[in-house]
């Protein structure tokens, strides 16, 4: 991996201040969530046509994210004067939502680019398949975590944290609390939420 000079962000690894796509102001329910929810199984990579990548720096990125089997909603960021394979070449995965995973890169490979490179911008993003703007979205693992959870019947709540990734499930007497408590217990997830809750 740091033949690549990819440092990998997982959704815990950093928290930045971010959009709450995956927070609404009341929980919803199961059923709703669940038909707003993308299948958990397959991810597609967009590059970013402004990053002028060549064809062979396209390919390695894309080989990166596929062998790695990197999570979506994702991004990598680089900082074009240093090039593709470099410190500043930056992941970040397994947010809740596209927007997160991309400030996040960013301001890592801000942090590890030359000072006299400029700015960093986005090489790639990686989606859910199908993938459209949705009030309620999640994580891959959270959407795998969701749906076992709701496989489960009785009392369910899932929370999450916005600017980290971090989630959590509870089933029965007090799933709120459990969930909650599951989704604090990642490192730096100080803003969790329950979004459904039934």
């Amino acid at each position: 991996m740091r033949s690549t000079a990819l440092a990998i962000l997982t959704a815990s690894s950093l928290a930045v201040a971010g959009l709450a796509t995956a927070v609404t102001a009341q929980p919803i329910d199961g059923a709703a969530a669940e038909g707003m929810l993308f299948g958990a199984d397959t991810a597609r990579v967009a590059v970013n046509p402004r990053a002028a990548l060549s064809e062979e720096d396209e390919q390695m990125l894309r080989l990166l994210v596929e062998s790695n089997e990197f999570t979506y909603y994702g991004a990598i960021a680089f900082a074009p004067g240093d090039g593709i394979v470099s410190p500043s070449l930056q992941g970040a995965f397994n947010y809740h939502d596209v927007d997160t995973a991309s400030r996040t890169a960013l301001t890592a490979c801000e942090a590890a680019r030359s000072p006299d490179a400029d700015a960093c911008i986005l090489a790639l993003q990686l989606f859910p398949s199908g993938y459209a703007p949705r009030a309620f979205q999640l994580s891959q693992d959270a959407t795998r975590a969701f749906g076992a959870m709701r496989d489960t019947g009785g009392e369910q709540a899932f929370a999450v944290s916005t600017t980290t990734g971090a989630f959590g499930a509870g089933t029965g007497q007090g799933a709120d609390l459990k969930a909650l408590s599951a989704c604090q217990q990642t490192e730096g997830a100080t803003d969790c939420a329950v979004v459904v809750k039934d």
